[in-house]
């Protein structure tokens, strides 16, 4: 198995399969479905618009790491060790996803993150599931979190294709 296509650690899932009280958001993006999937799997691109090191390896058990912290130590910088589950090319990515430091209890188990672009006639729509999470306060303070979190990535990266049309 090389490198790029390590063993995905079921164990670690939170809540594995689990789709109960997902946060999803849904945005439409006035870039084709193809800009979309490549702003999310070109490390250079994904790196680019969320103004952090990224590492994507596009291949299942591949890398789907973003460092937002490089100032704490290794393990509490990001999403280290997360993992693409499952891609289709510009319609659907499926990655793993850790908890913040913040929340510590949570940060160990992992949740996942699936990715789905739908073409229309001006651009694309695109729905992201957040997924996987475990039940009890924890898991709602996780989801309440990334409620937020992800809105603020979304945010970025719907910035970032219009001021790079």
């Amino acid at each position: 198995m090389s490198a790029m296509n390590k063993a995905i650690d079921h164990s670690r899932f939170a809540a594995p399969g689990s789709y109960e009280r997902p946060v999803v958001m849904r945005r439409r993006l006035a870039a084709s479905p193809e800009r979309v999937f490549s702003a999310f799997t070109d490390s250079e691109l994904l790196g680019t618009w969320l103004e952090v090191p990224a590492k994507v390896e596009l291949a299942v058990g591949g890398a789907f790491e973003l460092l937002f912290d490089l100032d704490q130590p290794e393990g509490r910088q990001g999403s280290e060790g997360c993992q693409i589950l499952a891609f289709i090319p510009n319609e659907m990515l499926a990655f793993t996803w850790n908890s913040p430091p913040s929340l510590p209890e949570a940060r160990g188990r992992l949740t996942f993150v699936v990715l789905q672009l739908a073409r229309v006639a001006d651009g694309t729509i695109l729905t992201l599931s957040h997924a996987g999470h475990g039940e009890g306060e924890l898991w709602d303070q996780n989801r309440r979190y990334f409620e937020r979190a992800w809105g603020i990535v979304l945010d970025a990266l719907e910035e970032w294709l219009a001021a790079t049309k």
